[in-house]
């Protein structure tokens, strides 16, 4: 049971050792535990607007979904898989350079859908199947005007695009693997002699020139052209909305000439996916996927063959599916993301702006602790003013005493109040010069360049009494020097008091903490303190008369031994010789006022009698 009582504290101590909310233990300062300046809280409103202007434009981007991070990645496949273009992703139109080329074309255009496969004895075996073309119109171009294609109607109009011969709107193209693959297929897109006798144009019923006109065009122009028109797309990952822009590209084309130079090119496709992450909050995802189809400017492979007299297809283009495919991840800045951002920048704001705004409070309190506790070089002017304000009242009195007039020993005391009262308040305002006038040290651009500078610039009396004040108060709050001071205090008691004596001592009473108003005692901190509102003005008379108060008390107590004597002297002497000069003609004035009024009531009474007597006879 003991053994139990004894592990209770021991698992209390444990479990207070892993309290990670514990409050650190720091000094106070003005009632504070941090010390601030003026010009450190408008430093921080400053900056407080700079960081609300940036951080408006990220927080409405995050709202607006502008953020994006992406990452891509491209992979290699040896076997492609397969990908098909129809209606919905891609168009292509082809041309003949030449006049009315869908109504009297001097060259056919074929395509062929071709599909190789190697069969179980490793023959491959080719099929064909042959599409259908078709004067081109709007509606073939459907992908472009769901995209926000907004000018491509006129560009259509431009272009003459229904003079070009597009694929059948229910086209359906497939590419899949390479020549060396199990599956293989590919579009081939022929051009060659026209033959309007065939029976595979059903809805292209052209009539083909005649031969004339071709030599005629060839003779003209050296060669013949075949164009392309095809849908493409350009891939942005980053913008935040369309992060893909199809458009027509026409940047594409292939010169023949007949039994003399041919062409046969290749043009890759590479399949973009696309993984969307549309969802604002951690944890959570909201997947949006897309399959683009895209050719690459360098996915292009172009052969040039001179011509043979048996040729009879003068220029062939494969569209062939790429080896290559593109992966690509994309999400909006999530909650987290924002906030990290936003505390890192903050942080490096206040990092930055807050060194010298840091700087600049730490000699501020180092000034005003300085100033509170230690004192500098006096102002001249000392207690003149009270000295003035009572010898020209003792002055006044003489000029004024030869004109006395009969009063009576009421009104005579009434004066002598009164003029009580005036000097009462002619001390306290000396007494108050006094801590006013004191000189106090100020942060200037010279003290401060010669701080910074380590006392090498603009070295003189001013600057050096400032650095030592600040090497002072810096060796004040050194955690040594306090110790030591507590050591101090512990040998002073050692010295004064017996063993029993500071037994005693240690078991005295704490002081009593109630709802009752606690006196306090007069000082020279809460003067000061009292100084900086101007509002208690009633408190700084107080504590002025208190002081007084004490001071002539001990000056007159005639019950003190030796030592008491000798300690209130070192008392007096430290107290300053300019408040003991205030106080001494106080008093002064004080005995002159009562003789004069001891005077005036003899002069009083004499007269009183005097008249008496007169009237008597």
């Amino acid at each position: 049971m003991q053994s139990s009582l004894h592990k209770i504290p021991l698992i209390f101590q444990i479990i207070k050792s892993l309290d990670i909310f514990g409050q650190s233990i720091t000094l106070n300062i003005n009632k504070q535990n941090t010390y601030k300046t003026v010009f450190g809280g408008i430093s921080s409103i400053c900056l407080i607007f700079i960081l609300i202007a940036i951080f408006q434009t990220n927080i409405v981007d995050f709202f607006e979904k502008s953020a994006v991070s992406f990452s891509s990645k491209t992979e290699f496949n040896p076997n492609p898989d397969q990908i098909t273009m129809n209606i919905q992703n891609y168009m292509v139109a082809f041309s003949i350079e030449q006049d009315d080329f869908v109504n009297n074309p001097m060259f056919n255009i074929t395509i062929e859908q071709r599909h190789y496969y190697r069969n179980a004895l490793g023959s491959l075996v080719k099929q064909n199947n042959y599409l259908q073309l078709e004067p081109c119109t709007l509606e073939h171009f459907e992908f472009l005007s769901n995209q926000n294609y907004s000018d491509f109607q006129m560009q259509f109009n431009q272009l003459e695009l229904n003079k070009w011969l597009c694929p059948q709107k229910d086209f359906q193209f497939y590419m899949e693997g390479t020549y060396t693959s199990e599956e293989f297929d590919f579009i081939r897109v022929i051009v060659s002699d026209c033959d309007d006798s065939q029976s595979g144009y059903l809805n292209w019923q052209p009539t083909c020139a005649s031969k004339s006109q071709k030599d005629l065009h060839l003779n003209k122009e050296g060669q013949f052209k075949l164009q392309i028109y095809q849908v493409n797309s350009v891939v942005n990952p980053k913008a935040s909305e369309q992060y893909y822009q199809s458009y027509l590209d026409g940047e594409m084309y292939f010169t023949f000439v007949p039994q003399k130079l041919s062409r046969q090119t290749n043009l890759y496709y590479r399949k973009y996916y696309f993984q969307n992450d549309n969802s604002l909050m951690p944890f959570f995802k909201s997947i949006d996927e897309k399959e683009l189809i895209v050719r690459q400017s360098v996915d292009y492979r172009d052969l040039t063959e001179l011509g043979r007299n048996t040729d009879q297809n003068y220029a062939i283009v494969y569209l062939r599916r790429s080896q290559f495919s593109e992966f690509i991840q994309r999400r909006f800045m999530k909650f987290d993301e924002l906030l990290s951002f936003l505390g890192g920048f903050l942080q490096i704001m206040i990092t930055g702006f807050g060194i010298f705004i840091m700087y600049y409070n730490k000699l501020s309190l180092q000034i005003e602790l300085s100033n509170k506790l230690y004192n500098f070089s006096k102002s001249l002017n000392k207690n003149a003013t009270f000295k003035q304000s009572v010898k020209q009242t003792v002055n006044t009195s003489i000029l004024n005493e030869s004109k006395i007039e009969i009063k009576s020993v009421q009104q005579a005391k009434k004066d002598n109040t009164l003029m009580n009262q005036k000097d009462e308040i002619s001390m306290t305002e000396s007494i108050l010069n006094l801590f006013e006038k004191s000189k106090k040290i100020k942060l200037t651009s010279k003290s401060l360049i010669n701080h910074l500078s380590f006392g090498y610039l603009l070295n003189d009396n001013e600057t050096q009494i400032f650095q030592k004040a600040m090497e002072r108060v810096d060796q004040s709050l050194d955690i040594q020097e306090i110790l030591y001071q507590l050591q101090e205090i512990n040998k002073l008691k050692s010295l004064l008091l017996k063993k029993q004596q500071i037994i005693l001592f240690n078991f005295t009473q704490k002081p009593n903490l109630t709802l009752e108003d606690e006196e306090q005692l007069p000082s020279r901190l809460l003067i000061e303190q009292q100084l900086e509102d101007d509002k208690q003005i009633l408190n700084k008379e107080l504590i002025i008369k208190d002081l007084f108060s004490a001071w002539l008390d001990m000056k007159c107590d005639q019950t003190q031994n030796t030592c008491q004597v000798e300690l209130n002297q070192k008392l007096s002497q430290d107290l300053g010789s300019d408040i003991q000069s205030v106080f001494s003609d106080y008093v002064k004035a004080q005995h002159t006022q009562k003789k004069k009024m001891e005077y005036q009531l003899i002069i009083n009474n004499q007269e009183q009698q005097d008249l008496i007597q007169s009237l008597q006879k």
